[in-house]
């Protein structure tokens, strides 16, 4: 027969429902005759103020002798049954234990180790997908930001050459003479409405790599030709449509200037003067109207650039949002722990527990919390004689007598 079931028999049981009754007895006994003696000697002391002759001294001496002694006598009468009430607690609490998950060694313990294994696994194949596609994410971001950006280079270069054939023929309208009209009209006639095809080819760009991190030069290279490709028609039909629309509006007008010059040319000094003051001004007013609505124009283009960029930030943001969202779907709780690396690596611990909770504390639960090492540090004090040095702490005698 098991031990475990020999101690649950019936008699055993039996034993400490008829045995216990009578030591409670006896104890309760003893209890209420030290009680009632103890209290005559404490009424003594207190009614001489305390406790100051030898005599009384011995009486409270002899009965805390007596008194240990009762209470050596109450265990032993008590002791049987206590004894075999733990050892049924604890055939009760060992069969619980040995199927305790949390306890360790025991089969399902075993079994929950191996799940927080495979969901530590899960966890972490979970976390390098999730840092891969973030990788990704902020790879492509590069590649679309340098796309960008070499559009951009390359449209400032569009325009700066598209200017200039502007300004070319504005020039060739500013000199015309009476002298040059025909040879200047059939200049301006033949101005090249064609881009020029070594142009996009041409283009380069310069900006450093090193502001997009982990783009390559041959990936810099392949979006250059897809920046060039995605402009290219574009640069050509607005070059064409820029320079006959500027070409037509001179010449338009050509027929009036030879008119208004050939004015001049009849006219007096001084209404010659006037007339060609009145010309300037004229095409000054011109000019700066033509050129404040191209600037209209490209701060137009320039602000829906802008709201495109501005959405694609958005939604690059919401894929980020997204790709953060769709982290670890385990169902596992995943905490922090603390490991230390280093016996050191306590001191930080404790410094961040005072800084957060422990100087809020009184000292009294201060102590309680760190019963063992003042206790420890007591018993430095008293056998080496080695205390701290500190306004905060002091030592006081605590006395007792045998």
């Amino acid at each position: 027969m098991t031990t475990e079931v020999a101690i649950i028999k019936q008699e055993n049981l039996q034993q400490i429902i008829s045995g216990a009754p009578q030591s409670y007895n006896d104890n309760k006994l003893s209890h209420d005759n030290c009680i009632a003696r103890g209290q005559q000697l404490l009424q003594a002391v207190q009614q001489q103020g305390g406790l100051n002759n030898d005599e009384l001294d011995e009486q409270i001496a002899s009965f805390i002798a007596k008194t240990r002694n009762t209470l050596k006598k109450m265990n032993e009468r008590r002791s049987p049954f206590t004894k075999l009430f733990d050892q049924v607690r604890t055939q009760f609490t060992q069969i619980e234990n040995e199927i305790d998950p949390s306890k360790q060694g025991t089969v399902p313990y075993q079994l929950q180790v191996y799940r927080n294994q495979y969901a530590a696994e899960k966890l972490k194949a979970q976390q390098e997908a999730q840092r891969k596609a973030m990788l990704e994410k902020q790879h492509k971001d590069a590649l679309d930001r340098i796309f960008e950006s070499m559009k951009n280079d390359f449209e400032k270069m569009f325009q700066d050459f598209l200017t200039g054939s502007i300004n070319m023929m504005q020039k060739l309208n500013e000199a015309i003479t009476l002298e040059n009209y025909d040879a200047s009209m059939e200049q301006i006639k033949n101005v090249p409405t064609v881009l020029p095809e070594a142009f996009v080819p041409g283009m380069k760009f310069t900006q450093s790599l090193s502001y997009y991190p982990g783009v390559t030069p041959a990936e810099a290279a392949q979006k250059e030709t897809e920046a060039k490709n995605a402009l290219a028609n574009t640069f050509a039909e607005q070059y064409r449509y820029e320079i006959e629309t500027n070409r037509d509006y001179i010449l338009d007008r050509l027929p009036s200037k030879k008119k208004e010059l050939e004015k001049i040319a009849s006219a007096n000094a001084e209404e010659a003067a006037r007339l060609k003051k009145e010309k300037e001004e004229r095409e000054k007013e011109e000019k700066e109207r033509l050129e404040a609505e191209k600037q209209k124009k490209l701060a137009e283009a320039e602000e829906a650039k802008k709201l495109e960029q501005k959405q694609k930030e958005m939604a690059g943001l919401f894929e980020g949002q997204a790709i953060a969202a769709a982290g670890p779907s385990t169902k596992a709780k995943v905490t922090k722990k603390i490991h230390l690396l280093d016996p050191e690596g306590i001191l930080p611990v404790i410094s961040m527990w005072w800084s957060h909770e422990g100087k809020n504390l009184t000292a009294e639960e201060l102590m309680k919390k760190f019963k063992s090492q003042i206790t420890f540090c007591e018993k430095l004090a008293n056998k080496d004689g080695v205390t701290i040095k500190s306004e905060f702490v002091e030592y006081v005698d605590e006395v007792k007598v045998k």
